[in-house]
């Protein structure tokens, strides 16, 4: 493995892959054609499909990246961290096994309070009030689009694998929001 392999690559990539995604949805609706009653009839749900498993990854992907980042500010600056925000930030959850032995396994958080807890937590790590809104339309976006690809990752029916326009458009809106969130507390940072 590449030690200099870094989480900026990682979220350069999952970007990159989102762009692409959304560049190949945009030429599929220039290819396709309008009829007599204004209707747009493009082939462009592999597309979607593939659009919106690389807004999933990129959210999942950056909301890792923040809460370990938020977490290890709070240790470099002194800001009080209990172990468990330690933890869940590394997503790590502990058990017991029947020999008594104490075993390490990956957190299964759902990804809205997964985003929930980064956001916090960042703000915690920056101390400043909370910047997050849950009556925002992005975030009302973003749960409807968890619905939407929760029935695309686990099909069992044909019409489960279409995504509509307004289901498209929701994604979208939901990576956009959340992507000016993040930058919301960037600038915050950096002010």
């Amino acid at each position: 493995m590449d030690a200099e392999r870094t989480t900026r690559e990682l979220i350069e990539t999952l970007g990159e892959d989102y762009e692409r995604c959304y560049r190949e949805i945009l030429k599929s609706f220039d290819e396709g054609t309008i009829d007599a009653d204004g209707n747009l009839h493009a082939d462009y749900e592999f597309h979607a499909r593939h659009l919106l498993r690389a807004v999933f990854a990129y959210i999942e992907g950056v909301t890792y990246s923040v809460k370990v980042s938020a977490a290890w500010k709070c240790l470099q600056d002194g800001v009080e961290i209990t172990p468990q925000e330690r933890y869940i930030a590394a997503e790590i959850q502990y058990s017991i096994s029947d020999k008594g032995e104490v075993l390490e396994r990956p957190a299964q958080i759902p990804l809205t309070r997964n985003i929930r807890f980064a956001f916090t937590l960042t703000e915690k790590a920056h101390r400043i009030p909370m910047q997050f809104d849950p009556s925002v339309e992005w975030w009302s976006c973003l749960r409807e689009a968890i619905n939407v690809r929760n029935r695309l990752m686990h099909p069992r029916m044909p019409e489960e694998l279409d995504i509509s326009p307004e289901e498209l458009i929701k994604t979208i809106k939901a990576k956009n929001g959340f992507d000016k969130l993040l930058m919301h507390y960037i600038e915050l940072d950096t002010a």
